[in-house]
Protein backbone atom coordinates (compact mmCIF):
# COMPACT_ATOMS: atom_id res chain seq x y z
CA UNK A 1 0.00 0.00 0.00
CA UNK A 2 1.16 3.21 -1.25
CA UNK A 3 0.94 7.31 -0.48
CA UNK A 4 -0.35 8.53 -3.86
CA UNK A 5 0.54 12.59 -3.00
CA UNK A 6 -0.06 14.33 -6.20
CA UNK A 7 -3.62 11.72 -6.38
CA UNK A 8 -4.93 12.96 -2.68
CA UNK A 9 -6.93 16.17 -3.53
CA UNK A 10 -8.76 14.33 -6.28
CA UNK A 11 -9.05 10.79 -5.40
CA UNK A 12 -11.90 9.37 -2.84
CA UNK A 13 -12.28 6.70 -0.55
CA UNK A 14 -14.14 3.75 -2.29
CA UNK A 15 -15.83 2.56 0.64
CA UNK A 16 -16.41 6.05 2.38
CA UNK A 17 -16.30 8.81 -0.47
CA UNK A 18 -13.93 10.86 1.88
CA UNK A 19 -10.88 12.64 0.02
CA UNK A 20 -8.73 12.85 2.87
CA UNK A 21 -5.25 11.28 3.18
CA UNK A 22 -6.19 8.73 0.10
CA UNK A 23 -3.96 6.18 0.17
CA UNK A 24 -3.99 4.42 -3.77
CA UNK A 25 -3.75 -0.18 -3.99
CA UNK A 26 -1.29 -0.58 -6.16
CA UNK A 27 -3.45 -4.37 -6.48
CA UNK A 28 -6.88 -3.57 -7.04
CA UNK A 29 -6.64 0.03 -8.14
CA UNK A 30 -8.78 1.78 -5.43
CA UNK A 31 -8.24 4.53 -3.09
CA UNK A 32 -9.16 4.66 0.50
CA UNK A 33 -9.04 6.71 3.14
CA UNK A 34 -6.78 5.94 6.48
CA UNK A 35 -9.95 4.24 8.25
CA UNK A 36 -10.72 2.07 5.60
CA UNK A 37 -6.89 1.51 4.07
CA UNK A 38 -6.37 -0.47 7.54
CA UNK A 39 -9.77 -2.76 7.24
CA UNK A 40 -8.70 -3.18 3.17
CA UNK A 41 -5.44 -4.52 4.41
CA UNK A 42 -7.04 -7.03 7.00
CA UNK A 43 -9.17 -8.01 3.93
CA UNK A 44 -6.18 -9.24 1.88
CA UNK A 45 -4.69 -10.31 5.31
CA UNK A 46 -7.90 -12.82 5.77
CA UNK A 47 -7.83 -14.15 2.13
CA UNK A 48 -4.17 -14.95 2.11
CA UNK A 49 -5.31 -17.30 5.37
CA UNK A 50 -8.19 -18.76 3.15
CA UNK A 51 -5.40 -19.61 0.41
CA UNK A 52 -2.89 -20.77 3.65
CA UNK A 53 -6.04 -23.40 4.93
CA UNK A 54 -6.41 -24.62 1.05
CA UNK A 55 -3.11 -25.46 0.46
CA UNK A 56 -3.07 -27.41 3.83
CA UNK A 57 -6.30 -29.10 2.83
CA UNK A 58 -5.11 -29.99 -0.36
CA UNK A 59 -1.89 -31.35 1.17
CA UNK A 60 -3.53 -33.17 4.09
CA UNK A 61 -5.14 -34.80 0.58
CA UNK A 62 -1.84 -35.21 -1.05
CA UNK A 63 -0.78 -37.09 2.23
CA UNK A 64 -3.76 -39.52 2.55
CA UNK A 65 -3.72 -40.30 -1.31
CA UNK A 66 -0.14 -41.42 -0.62
CA UNK A 67 -1.27 -43.50 2.13
CA UNK A 68 -3.55 -45.03 0.55
CA UNK A 69 -2.00 -46.16 -3.09
CA UNK A 70 -2.75 -50.08 -2.65
CA UNK A 71 -6.30 -49.28 -1.83
CA UNK A 72 -6.33 -47.90 -5.46
CA UNK A 73 -9.11 -49.18 -7.60
CA UNK A 74 -6.80 -50.02 -10.61
CA UNK A 75 -4.74 -52.64 -8.29
CA UNK A 76 -7.89 -54.96 -7.99
CA UNK A 77 -8.28 -54.66 -11.80
CA UNK A 78 -4.86 -55.87 -12.12
CA UNK A 79 -5.25 -58.78 -9.67
CA UNK A 80 -8.80 -59.34 -11.43
CA UNK A 81 -6.27 -59.42 -14.87
CA UNK A 82 -4.08 -61.86 -13.39
CA UNK A 83 -6.22 -64.15 -11.41
CA UNK A 84 -8.47 -64.65 -14.93
CA UNK A 85 -5.24 -64.80 -17.18
CA UNK A 86 -3.91 -67.49 -14.31
CA UNK A 87 -7.03 -69.28 -14.96
CA UNK A 88 -7.19 -68.77 -18.35
CA UNK A 89 -3.50 -70.12 -18.62
CA UNK A 90 -3.85 -73.03 -16.45
CA UNK A 91 -7.12 -74.43 -18.37
CA UNK A 92 -5.28 -73.98 -21.74
CA UNK A 93 -2.18 -75.86 -20.06
CA UNK A 94 -5.15 -79.10 -18.46
CA UNK A 95 -6.50 -79.17 -22.34
CA UNK A 96 -3.30 -78.94 -23.79
CA UNK A 97 -2.11 -81.95 -21.16
CA UNK A 98 -5.35 -83.70 -21.90
CA UNK A 99 -4.69 -83.52 -25.73
CA UNK A 100 -1.23 -84.92 -25.39
CA UNK A 101 -2.81 -87.82 -22.89
CA UNK A 102 -4.79 -88.36 -25.85
CA UNK A 103 -2.66 -88.98 -29.12
CA UNK A 104 -0.01 -91.06 -26.74
CA UNK A 105 -2.71 -93.30 -26.23
CA UNK A 106 -3.81 -93.53 -29.53
CA UNK A 107 -0.25 -94.70 -30.47
CA UNK A 108 0.38 -96.74 -27.73
CA UNK A 109 -2.33 -98.64 -28.42
CA UNK A 110 -1.66 -98.49 -31.98
CA UNK A 111 1.97 -100.10 -31.35
CA UNK A 112 0.13 -102.77 -28.93
CA UNK A 113 -2.74 -103.75 -31.32
CA UNK A 114 0.19 -104.42 -34.11
CA UNK A 115 2.31 -106.44 -31.17
CA UNK A 116 -0.49 -108.80 -30.88
CA UNK A 117 -1.01 -109.49 -34.08
CA UNK A 118 3.00 -110.60 -34.61
CA UNK A 119 2.56 -112.05 -31.58
CA UNK A 120 -0.65 -114.28 -32.89
CA UNK A 121 1.18 -115.59 -36.19
CA UNK A 122 4.22 -116.13 -33.87
CA UNK A 123 2.57 -118.40 -31.39
CA UNK A 124 0.39 -120.08 -34.66
CA UNK A 125 3.76 -121.35 -35.85
CA UNK A 126 5.42 -122.61 -33.07
CA UNK A 127 2.78 -124.56 -32.59
CA UNK A 128 2.22 -126.04 -35.47
CA UNK A 129 5.95 -126.10 -36.05
CA UNK A 130 5.04 -124.08 -39.17
CA UNK A 131 7.85 -121.73 -40.03
CA UNK A 132 10.93 -120.85 -42.41
CA UNK A 133 13.84 -118.18 -42.74
CA UNK A 134 12.20 -116.73 -44.73
CA UNK A 135 8.96 -116.16 -41.77
CA UNK A 136 11.50 -115.45 -39.53
CA UNK A 137 13.17 -112.46 -41.83
CA UNK A 138 9.46 -111.30 -42.20
CA UNK A 139 8.61 -111.09 -38.18
CA UNK A 140 11.81 -109.01 -37.83
CA UNK A 141 11.10 -106.64 -40.81
CA UNK A 142 7.40 -105.58 -39.39
CA UNK A 143 8.79 -105.21 -35.95
CA UNK A 144 11.59 -103.07 -37.36
CA UNK A 145 9.10 -100.66 -39.39
CA UNK A 146 6.42 -100.70 -36.37
CA UNK A 147 9.61 -99.53 -34.58
CA UNK A 148 10.29 -96.89 -36.59
CA UNK A 149 6.42 -96.27 -37.18
CA UNK A 150 5.99 -95.85 -33.75
CA UNK A 151 8.68 -93.51 -32.62
CA UNK A 152 7.69 -91.37 -35.82
CA UNK A 153 4.81 -90.92 -34.49
CA UNK A 154 6.12 -89.86 -31.01
CA UNK A 155 8.54 -87.46 -32.63
CA UNK A 156 5.72 -86.08 -34.95
CA UNK A 157 4.21 -84.15 -31.97
CA UNK A 158 4.85 -80.28 -31.57
CA UNK A 159 3.61 -77.31 -29.47
CA UNK A 160 1.28 -74.61 -31.42
CA UNK A 161 2.92 -71.53 -29.68
CA UNK A 162 2.14 -68.73 -31.60
CA UNK A 163 2.26 -65.17 -30.31
CA UNK A 164 -0.84 -64.02 -32.44
CA UNK A 165 -2.93 -66.74 -30.57
CA UNK A 166 -2.86 -66.25 -27.40
CA UNK A 167 -5.20 -66.86 -24.16
CA UNK A 168 -5.07 -63.54 -22.13
CA UNK A 169 -4.78 -60.52 -23.46
CA UNK A 170 -2.06 -58.08 -22.47
CA UNK A 171 -2.42 -55.01 -20.14
CA UNK A 172 -0.64 -52.00 -19.66
CA UNK A 173 -1.49 -48.81 -17.18
CA UNK A 174 -1.69 -45.50 -18.51
CA UNK A 175 -3.12 -42.26 -17.88
CA UNK A 176 -5.77 -40.38 -18.96
CA UNK A 177 -4.64 -37.06 -18.98
CA UNK A 178 -2.63 -34.55 -17.25
CA UNK A 179 -2.90 -31.56 -15.27
CA UNK A 180 -0.30 -28.65 -16.25
CA UNK A 181 -0.21 -25.70 -13.39
CA UNK A 182 0.05 -22.18 -14.70
CA UNK A 183 3.47 -22.11 -13.28
CA UNK A 184 5.53 -24.73 -14.49
CA UNK A 185 6.78 -25.04 -18.06
CA UNK A 186 6.54 -28.93 -17.81
CA UNK A 187 3.21 -30.75 -17.25
CA UNK A 188 3.40 -32.10 -13.50
CA UNK A 189 3.13 -35.63 -12.69
CA UNK A 190 1.92 -37.12 -9.77
CA UNK A 191 2.87 -40.49 -8.30
CA UNK A 192 -0.26 -42.29 -8.21
CA UNK A 193 -2.72 -43.50 -11.33
CA UNK A 194 -5.96 -42.17 -9.71
CA UNK A 195 -7.31 -39.61 -12.31
CA UNK A 196 -5.94 -35.74 -11.43
CA UNK A 197 -8.49 -33.64 -12.92
CA UNK A 198 -10.72 -35.94 -10.47
CA UNK A 199 -8.32 -34.51 -7.36
CA UNK A 200 -8.62 -31.00 -8.67
CA UNK A 201 -11.99 -30.49 -9.10
CA UNK A 202 -13.00 -31.96 -6.10
CA UNK A 203 -10.94 -29.73 -4.11
CA UNK A 204 -11.74 -26.55 -5.78
CA UNK A 205 -15.44 -27.33 -4.97
CA UNK A 206 -14.72 -28.09 -1.26
CA UNK A 207 -15.57 -24.28 -0.03
CA UNK A 208 -19.10 -23.65 -1.31
CA UNK A 209 -19.99 -27.42 -1.48
CA UNK A 210 -19.40 -26.92 2.33
CA UNK A 211 -21.32 -23.52 2.92
CA UNK A 212 -24.27 -24.95 0.95
CA UNK A 213 -24.42 -28.07 2.89
CA UNK A 214 -24.42 -30.79 -0.56
CA UNK A 215 -22.33 -33.44 -0.98
CA UNK A 216 -18.64 -33.30 -2.61
CA UNK A 217 -18.41 -35.07 -6.08
CA UNK A 218 -16.41 -34.92 -9.12
CA UNK A 219 -16.76 -36.62 -12.88
CA UNK A 220 -14.42 -36.30 -15.23
CA UNK A 221 -14.40 -37.92 -18.46
CA UNK A 222 -11.84 -39.48 -21.13
CA UNK A 223 -12.83 -40.13 -24.81
CA UNK A 224 -11.13 -42.14 -27.23
CA UNK A 225 -13.40 -41.96 -30.85
CA UNK A 226 -17.05 -40.78 -31.61
CA UNK A 227 -19.06 -42.73 -29.17
CA UNK A 228 -19.03 -41.31 -25.89
CA UNK A 229 -20.44 -41.16 -22.38
CA UNK A 230 -22.48 -37.86 -21.79
CA UNK A 231 -24.72 -39.22 -19.17
CA UNK A 232 -24.41 -41.26 -16.13
CA UNK A 233 -27.46 -40.62 -14.12
CA UNK A 234 -27.16 -42.89 -10.81
CA UNK A 235 -30.20 -41.45 -9.31
CA UNK A 236 -32.74 -42.30 -12.47
CA UNK A 237 -30.18 -45.66 -12.99
CA UNK A 238 -29.60 -44.86 -16.66
CA UNK A 239 -26.48 -44.21 -18.85
CA UNK A 240 -26.56 -41.98 -22.11
CA UNK A 241 -24.57 -43.22 -25.14
CA UNK A 242 -24.27 -40.38 -27.94
CA UNK A 243 -22.56 -40.19 -31.62
CA UNK A 244 -20.83 -37.26 -32.16
CA UNK A 245 -20.78 -37.72 -35.86
CA UNK A 246 -17.24 -37.22 -36.73
CA UNK A 247 -16.47 -40.24 -38.61
CA UNK A 248 -19.96 -39.80 -40.56
CA UNK A 249 -20.61 -43.08 -40.59
CA UNK A 250 -23.14 -45.22 -38.65
CA UNK A 251 -21.92 -47.35 -35.83
CA UNK A 252 -22.60 -51.15 -35.53
CA UNK A 253 -22.70 -51.64 -31.75
CA UNK A 254 -22.68 -55.55 -31.71
CA UNK A 255 -19.88 -56.80 -28.89
CA UNK A 256 -20.04 -53.41 -27.52
CA UNK A 257 -20.53 -53.19 -23.91
CA UNK A 258 -20.69 -51.00 -20.40
CA UNK A 259 -18.59 -51.86 -17.65
CA UNK A 260 -18.44 -50.00 -14.06
CA UNK A 261 -16.37 -50.40 -11.26
CA UNK A 262 -17.70 -48.96 -8.00
CA UNK A 263 -15.11 -49.29 -5.28
CA UNK A 264 -12.96 -51.87 -6.61
CA UNK A 265 -15.29 -54.15 -7.47
CA UNK A 266 -15.28 -54.68 -11.88
CA UNK A 267 -17.78 -56.57 -13.81
CA UNK A 268 -19.92 -55.54 -16.95
CA UNK A 269 -23.24 -54.57 -16.60
CA UNK A 270 -24.33 -54.21 -19.94
CA UNK A 271 -23.91 -55.68 -23.68
CA UNK A 272 -25.44 -53.89 -26.94
CA UNK A 273 -28.05 -56.47 -28.65
CA UNK A 274 -26.44 -57.81 -31.61
CA UNK A 275 -26.81 -55.95 -35.02
CA UNK A 276 -27.95 -52.18 -32.68
CA UNK A 277 -27.40 -49.50 -34.97
CA UNK A 278 -26.23 -46.56 -33.95
CA UNK A 279 -26.87 -43.69 -35.94
CA UNK A 280 -24.62 -41.07 -37.13
CA UNK A 281 -25.32 -37.81 -34.52
CA UNK A 282 -27.57 -39.67 -32.15
CA UNK A 283 -27.95 -40.70 -29.17
CA UNK A 284 -29.11 -43.91 -26.97
CA UNK A 285 -30.08 -44.32 -23.74
CA UNK A 286 -29.20 -47.51 -21.70
CA UNK A 287 -32.14 -47.71 -18.59
CA UNK A 288 -32.46 -50.35 -15.58
CA UNK A 289 -35.90 -52.55 -16.15
CA UNK A 290 -37.02 -50.38 -12.61
CA UNK A 291 -36.65 -46.95 -13.80
CA UNK A 292 -38.75 -47.02 -17.06
CA UNK A 293 -42.76 -47.95 -17.85
CA UNK A 294 -43.86 -50.42 -20.68
CA UNK A 295 -45.57 -47.47 -22.24
CA UNK A 296 -41.80 -45.40 -22.86
CA UNK A 297 -40.37 -49.12 -23.52
CA UNK A 298 -43.01 -49.70 -26.45
CA UNK A 299 -42.46 -45.95 -28.02
CA UNK A 300 -38.63 -45.15 -27.48
CA UNK A 301 -36.60 -46.53 -30.24
CA UNK A 302 -33.70 -44.99 -28.96
CA UNK A 303 -34.01 -46.46 -25.45
CA UNK A 304 -32.11 -50.09 -24.50
CA UNK A 305 -33.38 -51.54 -21.04
CA UNK A 306 -30.90 -53.54 -19.07
CA UNK A 307 -33.46 -56.19 -17.86
CA UNK A 308 -31.24 -57.88 -15.54
CA UNK A 309 -31.39 -55.34 -12.90
CA UNK A 310 -32.68 -52.77 -11.15
CA UNK A 311 -30.30 -50.45 -10.15
CA UNK A 312 -26.76 -49.56 -10.90
CA UNK A 313 -24.13 -49.86 -8.07
CA UNK A 314 -22.73 -46.68 -6.82
CA UNK A 315 -20.39 -45.86 -4.42
CA UNK A 316 -17.38 -43.20 -3.59
CA UNK A 317 -15.41 -44.27 -6.32
CA UNK A 318 -17.28 -44.65 -9.75
CA UNK A 319 -15.76 -45.25 -13.24
CA UNK A 320 -18.45 -45.85 -15.73
CA UNK A 321 -16.19 -47.76 -19.32
CA UNK A 322 -17.59 -47.61 -22.79
CA UNK A 323 -15.97 -51.01 -24.53
CA UNK A 324 -15.86 -51.63 -28.42
CA UNK A 325 -16.16 -55.22 -30.01
CA UNK A 326 -12.42 -55.11 -29.82
CA UNK A 327 -12.43 -54.59 -25.78
CA UNK A 328 -10.59 -51.43 -26.70
CA UNK A 329 -12.01 -48.73 -23.77
CA UNK A 330 -13.31 -45.81 -26.10
CA UNK A 331 -14.85 -43.55 -23.29
CA UNK A 332 -14.81 -43.93 -19.59
CA UNK A 333 -16.77 -41.11 -16.80
CA UNK A 334 -15.20 -41.16 -13.59
CA UNK A 335 -17.50 -40.09 -10.31
CA UNK A 336 -16.50 -39.38 -6.91
CA UNK A 337 -17.95 -38.36 -4.23
CA UNK A 338 -16.65 -38.73 -0.15
CA UNK A 339 -19.28 -41.03 1.21
CA UNK A 340 -21.50 -43.73 -0.26
CA UNK A 341 -23.67 -43.87 2.75
CA UNK A 342 -27.02 -42.41 0.47
CA UNK A 343 -26.00 -44.63 -2.37
CA UNK A 344 -28.23 -47.51 -3.54
CA UNK A 345 -27.08 -50.90 -4.47
CA UNK A 346 -28.66 -54.04 -5.93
Amino acid sequence: MAVNDSAMSKKVCSKCDKTAGSFSCDGCQHSFCLKHVTEHRQELVSEIDIIEQNHDIFYQDLLNQAQKHDEHIIFNQIYQWEKESILRIEQTATDARAELQKILDSIIDHGTDSLNKISSELRRARELDDFFETDLARWNEKLKLLRTEIESMSNNIYLINENAISCIKFIEVARKQTIKSPDAKESSHFSWLSDVKALFDEFSEKSSLAKSGKKNSAQVSSKKGSIKIIDVNNTDHYIDIEHDGSTKKDQNMTGWMIGRDVNKESKFIYRFPDHFILKCRSKVRISSSSKTSETTKEKDKNLLIYEDTQFWNTGSYVVTHLIDNNDEEKDSTIQTSPSSSSSSSS
